[in-house]
């Protein structure tokens, strides 16, 4: 997929990424109404809709949430303007523009695959009946996935399954017709999707999504739903009109199909799965697990040239290399009651955080305008510095060519969700079984196993081996059951540094302080807000998200 994602694109059917979705009707004159002739045009179009995968920059779902968690706070640089640690302190971004980036990502990733689903029938197929299946059915899976990143962040967001009319300007849809249109869409991807176990795969065939990644995602879209709307299980009608109805059980025969029968497994060493987590805790590179490895079921995939992973740029600490930390932004960094919550032989704690203190390094944030500093960096993502400089400026400028993959699931995720549908469904022995599994690789041994487990334990494990991957946010929501209010007392901290408390003026933001209240976040549900410049292009087909001006 690397190789796929090399091509130069012809963009017959591209997005512009600077206008609304409702203004994305291709005219009739374009060349996409002759581009569609042959299986190769068909490779080209869907690659330019995995193409959208590699746009996330600062403006990042992955970003975006980690800023809004428990577990990290907004950060980079006290000139910057303080636009992460607003959403790290759920406040309102001034700019109307604000979060139109990632809008317009998720929006051209659908936008692409809608123009993909509708013009893929004028190419002759002849001899490539199974080729033509396949490619539906990662169309469908991408679409899913776009769609259910952005409504994890807005809320009720328009479903599309076709290109809009310039006239026309689709409404929220309702969140059972939402999310059974997702489900429904990574369900055709189970039934018609590439199936071959790990190791079997066509090597070319990495990045694409599978029916091992859709299984997956499926669980992941359920309990989502199922835990933001406080549901037991999905119940409405598709974007197409069709009832639909999947439970708890359904999820896990999902979820469990993935574990019995994908091939994939943990990697031995959790180290191992990051560049730079691998060298700090294993010595060096030679220990890297690859890119390609059992534990990742689906990445984004990118190459140095062509879709860089700019991700990693927010997270190194600002303005300096000292090896393997490479520098970055000074974004995310990590708090340190993540620190703390970990047990000290956890072997994922320093494998996931860099503790300035206990590594003993010195980083001069004052010197460097570090914001919200707190002794503490996420090594998941960061560039690797080697002899003092980032490994990616071999390849040119360090902010635009670090190519490390992102994975978006993971085997550990896979089991953990396992054990939470287990429990839900009643098998309380397979649910601590599968929790068990994950922390026996966490800890090197079973002296650490739990003896029973509640689903309090599930979201702490999941914590611990998923933080800093974009993940945790999302965890706290759903776990709310609908009563935001317990977003007060797990999102509010009081950095005892600070004299004033919660006394956040609306210019300065306080950066020198970690101060979070969690009131901030109620109102909201947890939702970001939408871009205004958005909303005045859909001339009020959508109001903004509660709690914002």
């Amino acid at each position: 997929m690397k190789k796929i994602l090399s091509l130069i694109i012809i963009v017959l059917l591209a997005v512009g990424c600077k206008k609304d979705f409702v203004d994305k009707f291709p005219n009739q004159s374009t060349a996409v109404d002759v581009f569609y002739k042959t299986p190769a045009d068909a490779t080209q179009a869907l690659t330019s809709i995995y193409d959208m995968l590699l746009q996330d920059d600062w403006w990042s779902s992955i970003f975006m949430s980690e800023c809004a968690s428990d577990d990290c706070t907004g950060g980079a640089g006290n000139t910057d303007g303080g636009g992460y640690t607003r959403w790290d302190r759920g406040l309102q971004q001034p700019e109307a523009n604000a979060n139109q980036i990632l809008w317009q990502i998720y929006y051209g990733g659908i936008y692409r695959a809608n123009v993909y689903l509708e013009r893929e029938k004028g190419i002759d197929w002849t001899g490539h009946d199974s080729l033509r299946i396949q490619y539906q059915a990662e169309a469908r899976f991408l679409r899913a996935y776009f769609h259910f990143y952005i409504t994890r962040l807005f809320g009720e967001v328009p479903f599309l399954d076709h290109t809009p009319l310039p006239t026309e300007f689709p409404p929220r849809t309702p969140a059972a017709k939402l999310y059974a249109s997702i489900i429904n869409d990574l369900q055709f991807c189970v039934y018609h999707g590439l199936s071959a176990k790990y190791g079997a795969m066509d090597p070319l065939n990495w990045g694409r999504a599978t029916k091992w990644a859709a299984e997956a995602m499926i669980g992941r879209v359920f309990l989502f739903y199922t835990g933001y709307y406080n549901q037991t299980e999905l119940t409405g009608t598709t974007m197409s009109g069709d009832a639909f109805n999947y439970t708890a059980n359904n999820a896990r025969d999902a979820i469990d199909d993935v574990i019995n029968n994908s091939g994939h497994d943990l990697v031995p060493k959790f180290a191992s799965l990051w560049r730079v987590s691998c060298v700090s805790q294993l010595g060096n590179i030679s220990q890297y697990a690859g890119e390609v490895n059992p534990e990742v079921l689906w990445s984004v995939r990118f190459v140095v040239g062509r879709g860089v992973n700019t991700f990693h740029r927010l997270i190194g600490p600002r303005y300096t290399n000292k090896d393997p930390y490479g520098q970055g932004w000074g974004g995310m960094f990590v708090m340190p009651n993540l620190w703390t919550a970990f047990d000290t032989s956890d072997l994922r704690r320093k494998a996931t955080i860099l503790s300035y203190d206990d590594e003993k390094i010195t980083y001069n944030y004052v010197q460097y305008a570090q914001a919200n500093y707190t002794g503490y960096s996420s090594k998941k993502y960061e560039n690797l510095s080697v002899g003092g400089a980032t490994e990616a400026s071999n390849f040119g400028d360090w902010q635009t060519n670090d190519a490390e993959d992102y994975i978006v699931i993971r085997f550990a995720d896979v089991l953990l969700m396992g054990a939470e549908l287990h429990l839900i469904t009643g098998d309380l022995g397979k649910a601590k079984d599968l929790v068990n599994k994950v922390r026996e690789r966490a800890f090197g041994n079973s002296t650490h196993d739990f003896a029973s487990v509640t689903l309090d334990d599930i979201f702490q494990e999941r914590r611990f081996e998923l933080a800093c991957e974009g993940i945790r946010y999302f965890d706290i929501l759903r776990s709310c059951k609908g009563d935001f209010t317990k977003l007060i007392d797990i999102l509010t901290y009081v950095d005892p540094r600070d004299p004033a408390p919660f006394n956040v003026d609306a210019n300065s933001m306080e950066m020198n302080y970690l101060n979070v209240d969690g009131h901030n976040f109620v109102d909201k549900k947890g939702l970001f807000q939408l871009p205004q410049v958005e909303l005045d292009l859909m001339k009020g087909a959508i109001k903004q998200n509660p709690g914002y001006n």
